[in-house]
Parts: C-alpha cells; structure tokens; sequence
C-alpha cells in the first residue's frame, strides 16, 4: 500500500473521524449509559450522517470530474462551512449547557435571527476563531483531495440507493425527534431540526410548539358591588429575585422599588420572600398568571376559564392589557381574541420598531399606560389592567445611556443593567399614579413570569432550565390605606412559598367578587391559594414547561417546604435533582443521588396524580 492510498483514506474519512471523535470525547459518559431503543437511535443517526456523507463525496467527485471547477470549489468551501459550523456549534453548546442544540435552539435561531447573531458575537473570542479557522481549513484541505478522487463506476446507482435511504429516515426523524432529541451526531441533529423548523415555516405547522389556540368567552355575569377599588397587574419579563437589591442582591439595582417598598404614599407594601413562578417558558407562565391554570391541568381550562380582566368586567371596570410584547408570536393575538377586554395594546398595535428580544422599548408602553389612564381618569372609570414589561429578556438591551454597571469583566452587567432599568420604569409608573392621586384606590400587584440564568450551571437564559434561578421571581402588592385590614393578611404569608398561580384567588378575594357562586366555581378547581388567607407550609408548587401548548422537552420541577426536585428530560440520560434551596441558595448539592430507593418513590409519589407528570415520567421509562 502506497503513501497515496493512505492519503486517500485520511481524505474520506476525516470528516467521519472528525464527527464520532468529537462526539465520543464530549459525550462518551452518557453514551455508556443508553439503554438498547436508545443505542438503536444513537447508531441510526450515524447512518444517516454517512448517507449524507456519501452524497457529499460524490457530487464534490462529479463536480471535479466534469471539470467544473468553480462548481467544485463553491461545494468544498460550502461543506467546509455546514462540517465546522456544526461540529464548534454542537459540541460549543453542548460544553456550555450540557445538552446538544435541540428544535428550541433551531427554532430561536429561525423566530429571532437578531438576538441569536447577538449571542454569537458575544461567544466570540480569539482563541474560538483561531480554532474555528484551524477547523475549517482542514475540512477544505481534506474535501478538496476527495475531489481528485475517480468517479466511481456504480456512482448514479450508489447515489440512488443513498437519496432513497436519506428520505425513508429523514421521515422517521420527523415523526420520532421531539421524543428523542438529544441522541445524534453533530450532522444529523443539525439537518433534521433545521428541517423540522423549514417545515413549521412553509407549511405553518406548529411541530414541536402547538402553541395557544381562541378561547371561548366565560361570560360572567355583572356584579353590583359600591367599592370597586382599581386593579394593576403589572408583569414583568424574565426578572429573577436573585439579581433584585430588594431581595439582597449586593448591587444597587433596585433603587426606587427597595425605598418605595418601606414608605409608600397613601398605603402599605407586602413583599413576598419566596415566590415562584409555575413555569420557565412564557408561553405557559403568562396565561397562568391570567388565568390560575397550573400547567399540569387540562388545556382546556386555559381556553375556557376566566382571564383577569374578565373578573373585573364583573364590577363593571375598564379593562386593558398594555404590552410591550409581539402578540403575533405563539398565536398571543388570537388567544386574547375573545377575552372581552376594552383595550389591547402591545407591539403590533402600536407601530413601534423591534427594539429587544420580539418587544419594543418599555419606555413607549409607560407612555401609552399613562396616556390610556388618564383617559379613564377623565371619564371618571375604573380600571382592572395588565402592563406588560420586556426589559429583562435576553439580549438585555436597555436605551442609551441607562447603563450603570460597567460591561466587561462582569457577565451579570448587561442584566443587572436592564433590572436598573425596569427599577426606573417603575418609578416613572408609580409617581405617576401618586401625582395623579390614584394610589389611594389602586391596589397594585407585581410579579414576573419567570426568572433567568446567567451562566449559573452552565447555561444562559430560561426555556431549558428549571433551576432555581428559573423559577424564582419576585411579587409585592400594595394595598391603599382604605383596604390595611387585608395588610396583616398578606403579612402572614410573606415569608412563605406563594406562586402566580395565586393571583387570581388573590384578586378576586381583593374585589370582593371570589364568594360569588359563578365565581367560586371556577375558582374551586383552581391550584392557587389566595394570599388573604393562610398558605399551607408544605405545599407542592408544580413547574413544568412541558404540556398540550408547550412542548420543551425540559421535564418537571415542584417546589415544597426547602425542597427543590428536577426531573430533566433534555439529558441522556434522563436526570433527577433534588437540592435544600434554602440552605442551598445557588443549588450545588445534588442530594438525589445520596437517596434510598423507597426515599425516592416517597418524593416522585407526591406527583402521583398529575397524569401530566405519569407522561413525562413514562417518556422517560420511569413509573410512579
């Protein structure tokens, strides 16, 4: 054998060496612990990378043979790119998150190219480009010599066989991966979610997110109440505890809210220790804000129960829900279609241009809420209202001019600077409603929909995490002083597990209207407790990002007492935690692996009569 021939070889099979060596260095621990369906899949997506791999040869061999030159050069240079890209990207995110990019990660980079280029560029180093650059010339010095390789005599029939292959499992890809979607090589996982997501797009299907759907209107009946006391719900994007002054953060990010909370004008401001929300992703945490729907109900109950606003339409308030954010994302616009709300505004509505995320600026949602209050000041209404903020979602961009932590050598400034931001924002609502004389018969609440990871066990962000970080959010309401006896209600519960699920028991209770019997009914099926009554100390809080309108593959989580435990889907193999939060703030210690067999049924148990959770369990070969 010749120096050539070896040659030869090295140049066909170093894309192959380069994809299973990379693979096997990152991922060899977990790959030794897959069961033989999962090994099946496993050794499918190495099929399908050598078919894709196949072709590849072949038209770089054709196209040199047929003396295309230009053709042949724009393939390698092409190849080149698809190979680098796939494995520094897979294999980079893999490093950082523990997990390979997923549909989520495809479908991020689809729905928001800006802030996925901007995560890019901020992963960007020269140690990276350096290898980036080492990478990609090898890929093209090595498919450059396949391309002097000699056209193979069965090439037409080979290829053929290989393009009939590739369809039959792109189609068993199709219809298996949001059940299996961390078991393939680099090549094959990037090809099928990137189709996966072509798909959604051209055909307007929702594989992998259902998304919300039209609701039907409750209807509630009208309620002659004397005292209707304003109700503002304010909401806020992605703003963890963690990172507020007012929960003990180390810099000053919450200036305004940290004094307003002590001596507020015309009342009184209880600030819950330890609330959490029942879901990472907004798309479910919103309407269970709205609704009191936990995620482990029916779906059902989301499209047919009463939304805030709506209980307030019983008293006869105006009602609005102002928003910063794109309500054409996840069918938002169509979900709120027949809520029976007086005034709907968010960025579609308002003109504005994309300014963070899929939201526009915070500052031009203030404004819009000023102006609409203060028309219902002047016709003498009274409201019950949503004001809907998106400063803290990622990429974190705040208007010129607001940074007050330096950028650079600290990861946390560009979040913190946006919690310094929204601090701002809500001083700028809240002396409005003082100058305007309305705290006096306004009661305000305020929460978040989910907290955010900064780099905490190795990931940024929320959707693919159900650490403490993630769940975590802050909530406060103020009373006006006409209302103090609920004060010392409220105070009982402050240093207690609450979540957003009790709002709507809590609003209700505050306008009078939870004894109703229309009312009650629904509210009686309802997970949440209401804050003017006493919270159980052991309550379970569930937390899921996955059922019939989100489907993240990232498992389940509840809260109860200190416990924290994880059940994460988004691992092979599928991972449990449990961890004390409270003596354990940052969750390092991962108490589950220390249990007795019997300690863990007591602990999984407790979800025995959440079918929701007897599926995410059975996904994953585990049975309560």
């Amino acid at each position: 054998m010749t120096f050539s021939f070896f040659k030869n070889l090295l140049a066909v099979l170093f894309i192959p060496l380069l994809l299973i060596g990379t693979d096997l260095g990152f991922r060899l621990p977990i790959l030794s612990e897959l069961d033989s369906n999962k090994w099946g899949v496993y050794l499918v997506s190495i099929a399908f990378s050598a078919l894709i791999y196949l072709l590849i040869l072949f038209s770089l061999i054709t196209s040199k043979a047929n003396d295309r030159k230009k053709l042949n050069l724009f393939l390698v240079i092409l190849f080149s790119l698809f190979y680098t890209l796939t494995v520094v990207g897979s294999y980079g995110y893999f490093h950082y998150t523990g997990i390979m990019p997923n549909f989520f990660v495809f479908s991020f980079m689809f729905q928001e190219p800006y802030n996925s280029w901007t995560l890019f560029l901020a992963g960007l180093n020269a140690k990276a480009i350096l290898g980036f650059i080492f990478l990609f010339s090898l890929c093209v010095y090595f498919l450059r010599q396949v391309s002097l390789l000699q056209k193979p005599k069965y090439l037409v029939a080979t290829a053929s066989v290989a393009g009939s292959l590739i369809l039959l499992l792109s189609l068993f890809f199709h219809n298996n991966t949001k059940f299996q979607d961390q078991l393939y090589v680099a090549d094959t996982n990037t090809i099928v979610f990137f189709n996966q997501n072509l798909y959604n797009a051209v055909t307007g299907d929702r594989l992998g997110s259902a998304g919300l759907q039209s609701r039907n209107e409750p209807g509630l009946a009208p309620i002659q109440r004397k005292e209707k006391p304003n109700v503002l719900l304010i909401v806020s994007e992605s703003l963890r505890r963690k990172s507020m002054n007012l929960y003990g953060y180390q810099k000053d990010t919450t200036p305004f809210l940290s004094s307003w909370v002590k001596k507020p004008k015309d009342g009184k401001v209880t600030v819950f220790e330890n609330a959490f929300s029942n879901a990472s992703s907004t798309l479910i945490s919103v309407p269970s804000i709205l609704s009191g729907i936990s995620p482990d109900q029916n779906i059902a109950m989301t499209h047919n129960f009463p939304l805030f606003w709506e209980y307030g339409k019983t008293l006869g308030h105006s009602t609005f829900f102002i928003s910063s954010h794109s309500f054409r994302w996840n069918n938002f616009d169509g979900f709120f279609k027949n809520s029976g709300i007086d005034y709907l505004w968010n960025k579609e509505t308002s003109g504005n241009p994309t300014f963070n995320d899929i939201g526009i600026d915070d500052r031009f949602t203030v404004s819009e809420f000023k102006k609409h209050v203060l028309k219902l000041k002047e016709e003498g209404s009274s409201f019950a209202g949503v004001l809907h903020f998106n400063t803290n979602h990622f990429p974190y961009f705040i208007p010129e001019g607001s940074e007050h932590f330096p950028v650079g050598q600290d990861l946390n400034a560009p979040y913190d600077n946006s919690v310094r931001h929204l601090d701002a924002l809500m001083k700028d609502v809240i002396l409005f409603l003082e100058n305007e004389r309305l705290t006096g018969h306004t009661i305000i609440l305020f929460t978040s929909d989910h907290g955010e990871m900064i780099f905490e066990h190795g990931y940024i962000g929320h959707i693919e995490s159900n650490h403490i970080e993630t769940v975590s959010i802050p909530m406060m309401v103020y009373l006006p002083k006409e209302y103090q006896s609920w004060t010392n209600h409220l105070n009982q519960n402050k240093s207690k597990n609450v979540a957003n699920i009790d709002l709507i028991p809590t609003i209700t209770d505050l306008m009078g209207i939870s004894k109703e019997p229309e009312i009650a009914n629904y509210l009686n099926r309802l997970p949440g407790t209401s804050l003017l009554t006493p919270v159980q100390e052991d309550r379970t809080i569930f937390i899921a990002n996955n059922n019939e309108t989100s489907l993240y593959r990232v498992g389940l989580s509840f809260i109860k007492s200190d416990l924290h435990y994880i059940l994460r889907l988004n691992s092979v193999p599928t991972k449990e935690e449990l961890f004390r939060f409270r003596n354990d703030p940052e969750e390092k210690t991962n108490l589950w692996e220390g249990l007795a067999d019997d300690e863990k049924k007591q602990i999984r148990g407790l979800l025995q009569d959440c079918i929701l959770c007897r599926d995410l369990y059975s996904s994953a070969n585990i049975y309560l």
